[in-house]
């Protein structure tokens, strides 16, 4: 009897821990009569550290009046040449998840944007910093809500940029644990999409 009920509890304890959502962090939560405007906190979704280059790709979900978003942040830096990237009004972002579908994202901006390059003279680094806002449409994204993202293209005017998503990641840039593979399933409901 002791050790069921020590089982038990047992259960009950792994099961909270494992069921525990992911807690809402905005930068920007604003509701007037009129509008609302509200913008999660950047989170980390890829990071690459290999040899004299560091890159990282980071994730703000929005929500302004009801037009749902992501804001990313392309940052690489390196004592090496970095290729510059551009997009334009035609860049997609398209994330393949783990169920076979595909979802498309259009960039909210008619200009071109590039990463321009930058030096860091303390560090002796070139930078590219390179950041963009992006829409869903309003039909396709209902399946993040269920299924993990695996790759993350980023069709870019100067060509294609590739991330491959970890189900896991230990980021030495930011010191934290994440499952960027799970950002949408984690995040969509801080916005209200269930």
């Amino acid at each position: 009897m002791k050790s069921a009920l020590k089982i038990t509890v047992f259960l009950l304890l792994v099961q909270l821990s494992f069921s525990q959502e992911k807690p809402c962090e905005y930068d920007i939560d604003v509701v007037t009569d009129t509008s609302s405007t509200r913008v999660l906190k950047e989170k980390i979704v890829d990071e690459n550290v290999f040899g004299n280059t560091t890159s990282f790709l980071t994730f703000k979900l929005f929500d302004v009046d009801g037009f749902i978003g992501l804001n990313f942040q392309y940052l690489q830096k390196s004592k090496d040449f970095l290729t510059p990237i551009c997009i334009d009004k035609s860049t997609k972002i398209f994330l393949e998840m783990a169920n076979g579908k595909q979802v498309k994202l259009v960039n909210s901006l008619e200009t071109e944007t590039c990463n321009d390059l930058q030096y860091d003279a303390v560090n002796k680094n070139n930078l590219r910093i390179l950041s963009g806002f992006f829409y869903f449409t309003p039909e396709n994204f209902e399946d993040l809500k269920t299924s993990k993202v695996y790759l993350i293209k980023i069709a870019a005017a100067t060509g294609d940029v590739d991330f491959v998503i970890k189900p896991e990641l230990n980021s030495e840039i930011y010191k934290e644990k994440s499952n960027p593979d799970s950002y949408f399933i984690n995040y969509f409901k801080c916005l209200g999409i269930k």
